[in-house]
C-alpha cells in the first residue's frame, strides 16, 4: 500500500481500523523519511475482537524506487522476482532468485501477472473473459477464426491469437508456464483433444490445465491418450475436467463463475501444477 503525506493511498491492507492506524504512520514516515516498524494486538491496543496480532513496516518509497522498478521490468518480461527488505534498516534487495529464509528479513514475491489463455472463443469464454479481467488476470484468446470469433479484439482481452496449435501461441505471447492457466474451450471434441495431447505432457509447468466436457467426454479423453503414451496417470490426474468448481451452473455465465472459482481457489492455495 502506497500513502503520501497527506494521507492519500493506492491498495489496501484490509481497511478498517488497523488500515487506519497504519495509514496515520505511514504518513509520518513519508513525512520524516524515517523507516517505522510496529506490531499491534488487534485486542489490547485497537479494541478488536478477531483477536491476534500484525507486524506492519513502513518505509520511504524514494529509496526503494530503482529495485521496484527493477521488478516492474522483470514482471512485464514475466520473469519472478523477490524483494527483500531489512526490517530494521529499511530499503529493498532487488532478487532474481528464491532467497532463503533470513530472521528480521521481509522478503516478498512479486510474479508475472496470472494468465488465463482461453482455447475457444464461444459463449463460454465471453462470459470468462471480462470476470477474468476483474480478478487480476491477463486473458489471451485463441481461435481459428473459422467463424470469424476474434476477428476484432474484445474489449477485456489483452491479446488474441488466430491458432489452436501451442506453437503458435507461444511464439505470439511467449513461453506458458507457471502463471498461465490453460482453459480448453473449443466447439471441437477433436480439437479439444489434439489441445489437451500437446498440454498434458507438460502439464507440470502450467499453473493449471482445464478442459470443458461431461463425463462421458472426460473418460473417453483419458483412454484415448493413455492408450498412445501421450501423458502418465500422474499427468492426467492434474488435469481439471469436467472444469470449474459444482455449483449446479446450467448459464454461460453461471458456468464462467464455478470455472474462475476453481482457477481462484488454485491461483490462492495449490501452487503449479497442483490440484485441489
Amino acid at each position: 500500500m502506497l500513502v503520501s503525506e497527506d494521507g492519500a493511498q493506492v491498495g489496501t491492507i484490509g481497511g478498517g481500523r488497523v488500515e487506519l492506524e497504519v495509514v496515520r504512520r505511514a504518513q509520518d514516515v513519508a513525512s520524516s523519511g524515517v523507516i517505522a516498524h510496529t506490531t499491534h494486538n488487534l485486542v489490547r491496543d485497537l479494541g478488536m475482537c478477531c483477536g491476534g496480532t500484525m507486524e506492519f513496516l513502513a518505509e520511504p518509497l524514494h529509496p526503494c524506487l530503482p529495485a521496484i522498478e527493477g521488478a516492474v521490468a522483470r514482471r512485464a518480461a514475466r520473469l519472478s522476482t523477490w524483494l527483500e527488505t531489512d526490517l530494521a534498516m529499511g530499503g529493498l534487495t532487488l532478487r532474481t532468485e528464491a532467497p532463503s529464509h533470513k530472521d528480521q528479513v521481509l522478503c516478498i514475491a512479486i510474479h508475472p501477472k496470472p494468465r488465463v489463455v482461453l482455447l475457444g472463443c464461444g459463449h463460454l469464454s465471453r462470459a470468462i473473459g471480462p470476470l477474468a479481467g476483474q480478478l487480476g488476470f491477463e486473458v489471451v484468446i485463441c481461435d481459428d477464426n473459422e467463424t470469424s470469433a476474434i476477428d476484432s479484439l474484445p474489449s477485456w482481452a489483452d491479446q488474441a491469437v488466430p491458432s489452436f496449435s501451442l506453437r503458435d501461441i507461444e511464439e505470439a505471447v511467449g513461453p506458458l508456464g507457471a502463471q498461465d492457466y490453460v482453459l480448453v474451450l473449443t466447439r471441437d471434441h477433436g480439437i479439444d483433444q489434439q489441445i489437451i495431447e500437446s498440454c498434458l505432457p507438460r502439464v507440470d509447468s502450467l499453473a493449471y490445465l482445464g478442459l470443458i466436457g461431461s463425463l462421458g467426454k472426460i473418460g473417453r479423453f483419458r483412454k484415448r491418450i493413455l492408450a498412445k503414451n501421450i501423458a502418465t496417470e500422474e499427468q492426467w490426474a492434474k488435469l481439471h475436467g469436467p472444469i470449474g468448481l459444482d455449483i449446479a451452473a446450467e448459464t454461460p455465465l453461471e458456468i464462467a463463475v464455478s470455472i474462475l472459482a476453481e482457477l481462484v481457489r488454485v491461483k490462492n492455495t495449490a501452487g503449479v501444477g497442483a490440484k485441489v
